[in-house]
C-alpha cells in the first residue's frame, strides 16, 4: 500500500536512516484529505528503508521467543498475528511465514506462539508471573484494556526507555497509540504493522454503491476527498434513502435503512468530530475534555442524527424497530444489519473493519468510507480504534532477556509492513470484493487517521462504555435513550470520573 511505503520514507529521513536501493522509482502523492504532507510525493524510493537498519548487529544462536496471546476461546477476535492460524486466509498466513522466516533469521530466534484458553487466562497469567518472579514469556499480546491495567500494576517495562531498541517514532508503530495512549511520557504497551487486531477493531463506515446509483446521490468517495464528507451530508444523503418497504406500519428490520449504527460508534463519531474524551496537558498526563460548549454541539448533532428514525436504525437497541423485529425473527442483529447492507436495503452501516470479512458471503457492491467530520472547516478525518478487543504489544518486568524482547517486537513490527499488513489489506481489499481504486485510497486515509482516546481504554467513573456512569457510557446511552440530557448526565457523573482520572494518573507517577 502506498501509505505505508510514503509515510516510511518522510520518517526514516527525518531520522536519517535512509539507505540505498536502486528502483529510483517516485511515490505518488496521497489525497490532501488524510491531511498528510506534499513532501511525501517527493520522496523517491532511492531512500528507502533497508530492513532492521536500525538495530543492533546480534545474533542470539537460536534461542526461544515466547508470545503470549489471546487464544481461541474468543472467537472474532482471537489473535491471528504471530503464527499461521487455520481459521485465517492462506495469503494472510503465507505472510506470517515470510515474516517470522525474516525475523528468526536475521536475529537467530526461533518464535514460539502460546495461545488463552479463557477471558481470564492472560490476566491472571501476567499477575502470577509478575507476583512470583517468573520469567515464562518475552512478550505478551493482551487486549488494550487489560494491558493498562497490567501496565498500572508495575507488571510491563516502560517501551519508551528502550530508545534504539523499540523505536516507536517509526511508521511501523501506530503513532495513534504512540501519543494517544503514552502517560507521562511513558508507553507501556504499544501497537503497530504486527497488532492485527488493533486494525480490526477500527471503526469505519460501508456504503452499498448500488445504493447510490440508484437514488442518484454524490459519490461518496468524492466528498470525502474534497472534504465534504460530514454527519450533515451523511444525513442528508441517509433521508433520500430511508423508507418503510415491507408494509407495516410500524419500522423492522427489513425495512431500507440510510444509517444502520451501533451503541458506541457514537464515541466514535464523538472522535470522528475532532474531539476527545481526554487530551493531555504538558506533562503528558491525560485531562478531561468531554464536555465544553462545542461538545455539547457536536452531540447534539449526533443525537438528533441517530434518532431521526426517517435517516437511522439503531442496530443493537432492542427497544427500537430494528434490533427488536430481528430477534423476533431469530436473527443476530449483526446479522440482520450484514443483510441489510448486502441486499440493497441500508446505504451507510458502522462497522468495525474485521465486519467487512462478513460480507464476503454476498454478492454486493459496497465501499469503506472512514467516519464522517462535525463540518467542512474541520481540517481531518479521525477513525476510533475501539480498544475493548484491540491487541497491542507488551515486555514483562520479568522477562529473561528484556533487549532480546525488544529487538524483536521492533523487527516484528518493521518486517509486519510489507508482509503481514499487506496482506491484511488483501484479504479486506480483494477476497471481499473491495476492489476499486478509490477503496484502496480510503483504506490508506484510514489508516492514517486512526485514533486513541484513554477516556475509552479506562472508561474512568464506571466500567465500559455501556455504563452511563462512565466517561464513554454517559454518552452512548443517552443516544440510545431518546431523551438528549447530555448537560444534566455529565454533571452527575463528572466527579467520579475526574477522581477516578486522578487516581490512575497518581498511579502511573509511582511505578519506577
Amino acid at each position: 500500500m502506498k501509505r505505508f511505503l510514503s509515510l516510511a520514507l518522510v520518517l526514516l529521513m527525518l531520522v536519517g536512516l535512509a539507505a540505498c536501493a536502486t528502483t529510483g522509482n517516485t511515490v505518488s502523492e496521497t489525497s490532501s484529505a488524510a491531511g498528510t504532507s506534499s513532501a511525501e510525493s517527493e520522496v523517491s524510493e532511492e531512500e528507502k528503508f533497508v530492513l532492521f537498519s536500525n538495530l543492533p548487529e546480534i545474533n542470539y544462536e537460536g534461542e526461544t521467543v515466547r508470545f503470549l496471546v489471546e487464544g481461541d476461546y474468543m472467537d472474532t477476535y482471537k489473535s491471528v498475528e504471530v503464527m499461521p492460524h487455520e481459521s485465517s486466509y492462506e495469503t494472510l498466513n503465507g505472510s506470517i511465514l515470510d515474516r517470522n522466516n525474516l525475523v528468526e533469521e536475521r536475529f537467530g530466534v526461533k518464535i514460539e506462539e502460546y495461545r488463552t484458553s479463557s477471558s481470564t487466562e492472560m490476566s491472571n497469567t501476567l499477575t502470577e508471573n509478575a507476583t512470583a518472579g517468573i520469567s515464562e514469556y518475552d512478550v505478551v499480546m493482551p487486549y488494550v484494556p487489560a494491558a493498562a491495567k497490567a501496565a498500572q500494576q508495575g507488571y510491563f517495562v516502560d517501551l519508551a526507555s528502550l530508545d534504539g531498541l523499540i523505536n516507536k517514532e517509526m511508521p511501523y508503530y501506530d503513532q495513534g497509540c504512540v501519543q494517544g495512549l503514552s502517560i507521562g511520557g511513558k508507553n507501556y504497551f504499544l501497537t503497530g504493522d504486527m497488532t492485527l487486531l488493533a486494525s480490526d477493531v477500527t471503526h469505519v463506515l460501508l456504503f452499498n454503491k448500488d445504493v447510490v446509483i440508484d437514488h442518484n446521490l454524490e459519490s461518496p468517495y468524492d466528498l470525502v476527498n474534497s472534504g465534504k464528507w460530514t454527519i450533515d451530508k451523511m444525513a442528508e444523503m441517509a433521508k433520500e434513502v430511508t423508507a418503510s418497504v415491507d408494509g407495516k406500519t410500524e419500522w423492522t428490520h427489513m425495512d431500507k435503512y440510510g444509517f444502520l449504527v451501533n451503541h458506541n460508534f457514537i464515541s466514535s463519531m464523538f472522535i470522528g468530530s475532532g474531539l476527545r474524551f481526554t487530551d493531555k496537558d504538558h506533562n503528558d498526563e491525560p485531562i478531561i475534555t468531554v464536555y465544553s460548549e462545542n461538545a455539547t454541539k457536536v452531540f447534539n448533532k449526533i443525537f438528533d442524527l441517530v434518532n431521526d428514525p426517517n435517516a437511522c436504525g439503531q442496530i443493537d437497541n432492542n427497544a427500537r424497530g430494528f434490533g427488536s423485529t430481528a430477534v423476533a425473527d431469530g436473527k443476530t442483529v449483526w446479522v440482520a444489519a450484514t443483510e441489510a447492507i448486502a441486499s440493497q436495503r441500508c446505504l451507510f452501516r458502522a462497522v468495525a473493519l474485521n465486519s467487512i470479512l462478513a460480507l464476503g458471503e454476498y454478492d454486493c457492491n459496497f465501499g469503506v468510507l472512514p467516519t464522517p467530520k462535525f463540518d467542512e472547516a474541520q481540517e481531518n478525518y479521525y477513525c476510533r480504534v475501539s480498544t475493548i478487543y484491540a491487541s497491542c504489544v507488551a515486555i514483562p518486568v520479568n522477562a529473561k532477556d528484556i533487549e532480546k524482547s525488544a529487538i524483536v517486537i521492533d523487527a516484528m513490527m518493521q518486517a509486519s509492513t510489507d508482509t503481514v499488513t499487506e496482506a491484511y489489506i488483501e484479504v479486506i481489499m480483494k477476497e471481499r470484493k473491495i476492489q476499486d481504486d478509490e477503496s484502496e485510497a480510503m483504506m490508506d486515509l484510514i489508516f492514517d487517521s486512526r485514533t486513541y482516546d484513554f477516556g475509552t481504554v479506562f472508561n474512568w467513573g464506571g466500567t465500559g462504555e455501556a455504563d452511563s456512569n462512565s466517561i464513554t457510557g454517559f454518552m452512548n446511552n443517552i443516544a440510545w435513550s431518546g431523551t438528549n440530557t447530555f448537560v444534566s448526565s455529565w454533571e452527575t457523573i463528572a466527579s467520579g470520573v475526574e477522581k477516578a482520572m486522578n487516581d490512575t494518573t497518581e498511579i502511573f507517577k509511582n511505578l519506577d
